[in-house]
């Protein structure tokens, strides 16, 4: 029988610096009232390339907050353009650390008010883009012969943070702070893949946790890949050269139980962040002391954008309530933003795109990328239509349009509900409660285009 080289597993692994001027603006917190002050540690972008069967993929792990669709439609486009690559062969995950440059148009915060829109460095995103292809590049020049194994193990780094409290969730939003929850459910897996080439030497480890990189809070002023990067550090001594990559899970609703403190959330320091990274390096050090069992790549893709609808309860008359009625600040400049377009005659939007993917590894193993900041309960909802193997939901992927709540968090309200879209400038009014349908029919459709890339 001929040997077929299609049928061996193939991989190769870059990573790129992508650290900003340290003049920058950071991205993440509307309390901040001025730009970075310097750099703590470097930011970077690591890719992972995987063939086999005659089909490429690669995962990437990103030090950023997160992407817009323009730069992720630049990612796609120079990739197919350079490598053949389709949109759903790049599994493109940030970390989302609150402690990186400004990647998106900046509303509402403490340096970006009224009619001024802070806007990110444009040089900067260019040469993100160009280097993160570069990595893409790099990593595929690489592919060699290499075997696979994986395991999810456990950890408990994160709490969960969404709480009812009357200051934060009354209709008065006297405060959009969040607070310990230890009752309600976090994702607690921490997968691990290990890839290893034919002489048994590390290639890449891929690790995922769910929980905000927010250890510091708004006081911090200083670039940091925050505890992903502690954890890759640590990780990363014992893996002879080879790299380990991040993956961010559905994080919006878990912060670090490190800086939980009675019925607050304190500001965390450098020195907390380094227990957050350690102890996640040692939860992913367990799951391989534990046994990883071996992993059979067959990978098989698809992806897609589809309309989240807004409330469409929410118009002039709202905004003109919250203009008049006494509101905090914050409200009344969003409110006089929106009203200001329906004067001029700008059509307000109805939905905004959100991109959906099914990243499959192996025919027991799934990645689900959705371009958010995924809740706990909105990630269970959706792995809970995959009944075979094991499905991993991963939010910051291929995009961040903002906080993916399910139903029953919108019925709530609250803070990633309803008190977020008063910082965001293109969303007029709080998801509708269809977007829960819109996503999982979403995934749904995912499945069945799956099945015909095979």
């Amino acid at each position: 029988m001929a040997f077929d080289s299609n049928d061996i597993l193939l991989a190769g692994a870059a990573r790129a610096d992508i650290t900003p001027p340290v003049n920058c603006l950071l991205g993440g917190f509307a309390g901040r009232d001025h730009g970075c002050e310097g750099m703590h540690d470097p930011l970077s972008v690591t890719a992972l390339a995987l063939s086999r069967h005659g089909r490429k993929g690669v995962i990437l792990g990103i030090d950023l907050l997160g992407l817009t669709d323009g730069q992720m439609d630049e990612i796609w486009k120079r990739s197919g353009q350079r490598f053949g690559l389709e949109p759903g062969q790049l599994f493109v995950n940030c970390s989302h650390t609150h402690a990186g440059p400004l990647m998106s148009p900046h509303f509402n915060s403490g340096f970006c008010t009224g009619e001024k829109v802070c806007l990110p460095d444009t040089a900067y995103v260019e040469r993100f883009i160009e280097t993160t292809v570069g990595a893409i590049g790099r990593a595929l020049d690489s592919l060699q012969p290499a075997c696979a194994s994986w395991g999810i193990g456990k950890t408990y780094i994160g709490i969960n943070r969404r709480a009812q409290d009357v200051s934060l969730y009354s209709k008065e939003a006297t405060g959009y702070e969040n607070f310990p929850n230890p009752g309600k459910e976090t994702d607690r897996s921490c997968p691990v893949i290990m890839v290893n080439d034919r002489d048994g030497r590390p290639i890449a480890l891929v690790f995922g946790a769910s929980c905000h990189p927010t250890t510091m809070r708004f006081d911090n002023y200083l670039i940091s890949a925050e505890f992903p990067g502690v954890t890759r550090r640590i990780l990363e001594e014992g893996l002879d050269g080879a790299l380990s990559i991040f993956l961010q899970g559905t994080a919006g609703d878990v912060k670090p139980r490190q800086v939980a403190d009675g019925n607050i959330f304190r500001s965390g320091t450098y020195n907390d962040i380094e227990v957050v990274g350690k102890e996640l390096a040692d939860d992913v050090k367990t799951t391989i002391k534990d046994g990883l069992k071996p992993l059979d790549v067959d990978m098989g893709f698809s992806l897609r954008r589809f309309q989240l609808p807004f409330d469409d309860t929410w118009n002039a008359a709202t905004y003109r309530r919250f203009i008049v009625e006494n509101e905090a600040e914050y409200r009344r400049v969003w409110a006089e933003h929106w009203l200001k377009k329906i004067q001029q005659g700008v059509p307000v939007p109805k939905s905004m795109d959100l991109a959906l993917s099914i990243f499959e590894v192996a025919p027991d193993l799934r990645f689900l990328g959705i371009a958010g900041e995924l809740l706990t309960d909105m990630g269970r909802k959706i792995r809970q239509q995959f009944s075979r193997g094991t499905t991993l939901a991963f939010g910051y992927t291929n995009g961040d349009i903002g906080y993916i709540p399910d139903a029953d968090v919108l019925r709530e309200g609250g803070y990633e509900a309803t008190e977020t879209v008063f910082y965001m400038g293109d969303m007029p009014a709080p998801w509708h409660e269809d977007m829960e349908r819109v996503i999982l029919d979403g995934f749904v459709e995912l499945k069945k285009n799956i099945s015909g890339n095979r």
